[in-house]
């Protein structure tokens, strides 16, 4: 039997970094966001990567999301690397959390739970936080950029840092990086994304619609994008005509 492809359309926001920071709420609105009452938020930067979000949009989005949830998290898992304790110190976060009245959290201090992906291309089961599965939101905020393996980092790439795992490099890349991209993005979908493209910034409800604008930026071609053209295949959504109403504020 064919597969059904995917005719739902996604409204994406592309506008100013200045204009992000300055009007966060109105912007996700126009995105698609619809903004409820939450026990627990998980803000996911890119900490512990070449690419992070700017402390300015960071901040935009905590004061926007905090009136709306009992608790917030800015989490992180370690890379190969870096600790996310080191890198919540060292880039402005953890100053930034105590100001704002939230807690950063290195996530692999949680309780780590399995989780079978439904379709797999590299691997049965996910090693996910606690925190991940108790969220009630999630929020994506990845930085853009050029990745050695995978061409392009951004939204998708950034969830890999949500998988449990100390030793990605040695234990996840030789699976493939871009088949364990679209493994864990089946079992963990992020509600709301924030890509920092530099002087842009990309926001939208749908992860993989986010990275085919974001690519623009780098002049990539998504269907060149192996992990891209994975998630499009698992969700149905033709690459050709992926249904973005972009609207450029």
């Amino acid at each position: 039997m064919a597969s059904t492809v995917t005719t739902a359309r996604r409204r994406i926001a592309v506008t100013s970094k200045e204009k992000a920071v300055r009007d966060f709420s109105s912007l996700a609105a126009q995105a698609g966001f619809h903004v409820t009452q939450y026990d627990l938020v998980l803000l996911k930067p890119n900490v512990c990567g070449m690419y992070t979000p700017s402390l300015d949009l960071i901040e935009s989005i905590v004061s926007y999301l905090k009136p709306h949830t009992k608790a917030m998290i800015i989490g992180e898992t370690p890379s190969t690397m870096h600790s996310p304790d080191e890198c919540f110190e060292s880039l402005g976060i953890r100053r930034l959390a105590d100001r704002l009245g939230v807690t950063t959290r290195d996530l692999m201090i949680d309780e780590i739970v399995k989780v079978p992906v439904p379709k797999p291309h590299a691997m049965k089961e996910i090693p996910l936080p606690a925190t991940v599965l108790k969220s009630g939101l999630i929020v994506n905020c990845p930085g853009l950029g050029t990745h050695g393996n995978t061409l392009l980092t951004c939204a998708l790439k950034n969830i890999f840092g949500l998988i449990a795992e100390r030793r990605k490099y040695s234990n996840l890349h030789p699976r493939g990086v871009s088949e364990v991209i679209a493994d864990v993005y089946q079992v963990v979908k992020p509600q709301l994304n924030v890509a920092d493209c530099g002087q842009r910034v990309v926001i939208g409800t749908d992860a993989l619609r986010v990275d085919i604008i974001a690519s623009e930026f780098k002049s990539l071609n998504p269907s060149r994008v192996k992990h891209l053209v994975l998630t499009a295949q698992d969700t149905a959504l033709d690459l050709s005509s992926p249904g973005i109403d972009r609207l450029d504020v």
